[in-house]
């Protein structure tokens, strides 16, 4: 054997004992190391495509999409009529958000591969993705007609469903997926956001809890049970589950925001305090946290520093509406009053037939003194809901203070006869009432006084 041949063939080996090391790191869970050994072996010989695909699989486990990628279209490239590099080529572009790319890849893996069922699969998490669902729901069927019991078809549908808010045919598709395969990952955990969407909170416990059984480590999971439990007020369970995720991962933001809410419902303000300090230091864009800070310093009677937690919360940037109008309010109540319009604006474009964005943006111009702005938007709150009776209300006390005391009348009626026991309701009343009777008493009799003094003035005596 020449130098050069046995050169070459103890590359061979080494390489192929480096690939053999590979699958048994990977097997164990140890992706670093089997990366490490799959590199090394791909610089001996990078004309094995199979090398290059599971160097891709373990960039996938790891996370590291765009490395995937690569490693994907050089497996390809080795080996264009491969349908597995091509359809982990579509799900990486889907992860990473390229599904115009996604597409394409796909579409070209039905060419080479016509009856390979992932490439209909997959393809139903991309539509979905964008937001193209009958194309989704297309896909879920071409995939059926090659294998009709494929769970992750089920449960790719299942998430396009639940996307759309159709919450139980998503749980009939997780629970098909289920059926089919028992040890699918967060299958449970699934179901059981359907069955909180519904505000089913029971039945999304009993399956948080089912998962957890199968997977107690799951850090997602055990966040998402804990704030479950918030909401059905089972406080110290929830605690329980915010400290189980610090014992795994002490830094995740998330369970030490909601110890800060523990703390704060239950009046610890010092702790709550601590607590959202640290989640801000973990993650400086934590949601939330600047806000309930400014909730605590309120109550410490603390308004700059309460300010100036709202104001680090609106740079955030937050879109939800109830957000918006909760953070609107209390920037309204230190005197950030051009904030809080912002804060009411942005909650009316978001959702224009909520009646509550308009009220609080009239409350701001009535407070500023723009009296005509504040009632054209109270007139627009009793068009989305005429018994909103702080609209009426307010719309009795514009009127009451622009003079017109009989509109101010009949609008503070309309709020008595909601069965209103409201005392300020009450005195307002009465005192338009009165303001209104002598409106019409007064007004006569000034223009009696007045012909008086005219006819005084035609019979004076010239002297």
């Amino acid at each position: 054997m020449s130098q050069d041949n046995y050169d070459s063939f103890e590359g061979w080996s080494d390489a192929e004992h480096r690939i053999e090391q590979a699958h048994d790191f990977y097997d164990n869970g140890q992706w670093q190391e089997a990366l490490r050994e799959l590199q090394a072996a791909i610089e001996i010989n990078p004309g094995n495509s199979n090398w290059h695909f599971n160097k891709g699989l373990t960039l996938d486990t790891l996370g590291r999409y765009h490395d995937a990628i690569e490693a994907f279209e050089q497996a390809h490239d080795l080996n264009p009529s491969d349908p597995e590099s091509l359809n982990c080529l579509g799900v990486d572009y889907t992860r990473i958000g390229q599904y115009d790319l996604a597409l394409k890849t796909f579409e070209k893996l039905e060419e080479i591969s016509p009856d390979f069922e992932p490439g209909y699969c997959n393809r139903i998490i991309t539509y979905s993705e964008m937001g193209r669902h009958d194309e989704a729901e297309q896909m879920f069927y071409l995939a059926r007609q090659l294998k009709e019991h494929c769970p992750l078809c089920y449960y790719n549908m299942g998430n396009s469903l639940f996307s759309r808010q159709i919450y139980d045919r998503a749980i009939w598709c997780w629970r098909q997926t289920r059926d089919l395969d028992p040890n699918h990952p967060q299958i449970e955990y699934r179901i059981g956001q359907a069955y909180w969407a519904k505000s089913e909170y029971t039945m999304a416990k009993k399956h948080f809890l089912a998962e957890l059984c199968h997977s107690p480590g799951d850090v997602e999971v055990l966040i998402d049970t804990g704030i479950l439990m918030l909401e059905m007020n089972e406080l110290e369970s929830a605690r329980e589950k915010f400290n189980r995720v610090l014992e795994l991962d002490s830094d995740k933001p998330q369970p030490y925001h909601y110890l800060g809410e523990l703390n704060l419902h239950s009046g610890q303000l010092a702790k709550a305090i601590e607590c959202f300090h640290h989640a801000l230091k973990l993650n400086p864009a934590q949601n939330g946290s600047h806000f309930r800070l400014a909730q605590c310093y309120l109550r410490m009677a603390q308004i700059a520093n309460a300010r100036e937690h709202l104001l680090l919360e609106l740079r955030l940037s937050p879109d939800q509406p109830e957000i918006l109008l909760e953070l609107g309010c209390l920037l309204e109540d230190v005197g950030a009053t051009n904030e809080a319009i912002n804060c009411f604006e942005r909650a009316i474009e978001a959702r224009p037939d909520d009646p509550r964005g308009y009220h609080n943006l009239s409350l701001c111009y009535y407070r500023m003194g723009l009296i005509d702005q504040g009632t054209e938007l109270s007139l627009h709150v009793l068009e989305l809901q005429p018994t909103h009776k702080l609209a009426l209300h307010n719309l009795a006390l514009a009127y009451h203070k622009g003079h017109e005391y009989e509109k101010a009348r009949q609008y503070i009626q309309l709020a008595h006869d909601l069965g209103t026991d409201d005392q300020q309701i009450e005195k307002l009343k009465r005192t338009i009432t009165f303001l209104s009777t002598i409106h019409r008493i007064v007004r006569p009799g000034q223009r009696i006084f007045s012909g008086i003094k005219r006819k005084f003035r035609r019979h004076r005596v010239c002297g």
